[in-house]
């Protein structure tokens, strides 16, 4: 075997274990004998273990915010995810955490800085993992006049420790500041985070987890069709999960986001408008961000804009109208809503408008909002296929009002 100095041994600083610049260098010849070496990796600034068969990063768990316990809270699913790979953690390590975690985005957003942890679930392995939910929505407790998303839904923590698992609690729905996401995730570097939505659902109302939400055909095809299929011990929707990206606007100034109060927001008989962006466009998608996807890859810091869902409209043509919704400028596409000159507000899709965008037809996700007129959405669907909330209350059964499964939800990265 080659020769590992002991270093320097100090009675005041410690034991200064020999370097090593990268794996390539790394002493060799060890055998069984000899587990228990450990020497300094000065290219990943972390120690490095001789276990007998091959050497092993040295993990700091005392020093991650993973998201174990409540003096372990991170901002989000994403910040714990990056933290626990930048301690020498493996994607297995990550993928192994799924499920409830303590986080509290207020306090590190810088929100609120008194703000206390709390558990919400989070999806550590759905391309890439890094997913905090931050919406949930129990078709099941809507009734008339109470079926959207209140006006400050997903900009507030509303019933947020519900969102400690994917669970039906007698809640129309739960929130978190989506925002605080927002601000705390596009600083994590190169601009990946603070920038996806994961949209899923399932029939499942209990004792679940991530595989009753994602589908058998989820991440194969850019023109996903609006079936049932078998997920886990449910069904879901064959394009449960799909994802999508918030606006460039939204994540330069998260205070835009569904802000039904906004000045610009037109409501029923408001202003009306054909200037749209289209989500199917990569060069909109480039200019205005937004995009429908149906995969963005495995690695949760370097997502693709590549795999554009094409028919997120869900209708047997693949028309390029089916993408069109309010361009980030205009109206209510100044906070991110996909219509204008409607009762209520909404983010969709895709309208399925070629003139102006005061309705939708078929979007494979509708999340509603009360809006600043005391209204809610009075739309309807072509089909039972959309994941988000109701669009309508006149008939709350109705296969073209409803969301297409029972639980529905909106996960942030």
């Amino acid at each position: 075997m080659s020769t590992i100095n002991v270093g320097t041994v100090s009675s005041t600083a410690g034991i200064k274990f020999a370097g090593f610049n990268g794996s390539g260098n790394y002493p060799t010849g060890l055998g069984a004998g000899d587990a228990g070496f450990m020497i300094y990796d000065t290219s990943t600034k972390g120690l490095v273990l001789w276990d007998g068969t091959a050497w092993s990063t040295v993990k700091m768990q005392g020093a991650v915010n993973d998201g174990t316990s409540s003096d372990k809270a991170a901002a989000s699913a994403l910040a714990i995810l990056v933290d626990v790979i930048a301690a020498g953690g493996t994607m297995n390590d990550v993928k192994a955490l799924e499920g409830p975690l303590w986080l509290n985005p207020a306090k590190f957003a810088g929100s609120n800085s008194g703000a206390a942890p709390f558990q919400v679930w989070c999806d550590m392995n759905t391309q890439g993992g890094g997913w905090t939910l931050s919406i949930k929505y129990d078709r099941d407790q809507a009734s008339n006049n109470y079926y959207s998303l209140e006006d400050q839904g997903g900009r507030q923590y509303n019933g947020h420790t519900g969102l400690s698992s994917l669970n039906a609690n007698g809640s129309l729905y739960e929130t978190l500041n989506i925002r605080d996401l927002i601000n705390f995730n596009k600083t994590l570097g190169n601009g990946y985070g603070g920038r996806w939505m994961m949209h899923a659902c399932t029939d499942s109302a209990s004792g679940h987890g991530r595989n009753e939400y994602t589908s058998s055909t989820s991440f194969t095809s850019a023109n996903q069709s609006a079936s049932s299929v078998t997920a886990g011990t449910s069904t879901t929707l064959s394009f449960s999960p799909m994802f999508s990206q918030f606006h460039k606007n939204v994540i330069s100034d998260p205070n835009r986001l569904w802000d039904t109060d906004g000045s610009s927001v037109t409501n029923s008989g408001g202003s009306t408008s054909s200037t749209y962006q289209d989500y199917q466009s990569s060069s909109d998608i480039t200019n205005y961000g937004g995009g429908n996807f149906y995969k963005l890859g495995e690695d949760a810091t370097n997502p693709s804009e590549s795999f554009i869902m094409t028919n997120a409209s869900l209708i047997t043509s693949t028309s390029d109208t089916t993408g069109r919704v309010l361009r980030q400028d205009t109206l209510d596409g100044n906070y991110m809503f996909s219509c204008c000159g409607r009762e209520g507000g909404v983010y969709c899709s895709g309208t399925n408008q070629s003139g102006t965008l005061t309705g939708h037809n078929s979007p494979a996700f509708n999340w509603g909002f009360h809006s600043k007129d005391n209204s809610s959405q009075t739309y309807g669907y072509g089909n039972n296929s959309t994941i988000g909330t109701h669009c309508n209350d006149d008939n709350l059964n109705s296969s073209s009002r409803r969301p297409g499964k029972r639980m529905n939800y909106m996960f942030v990265r």
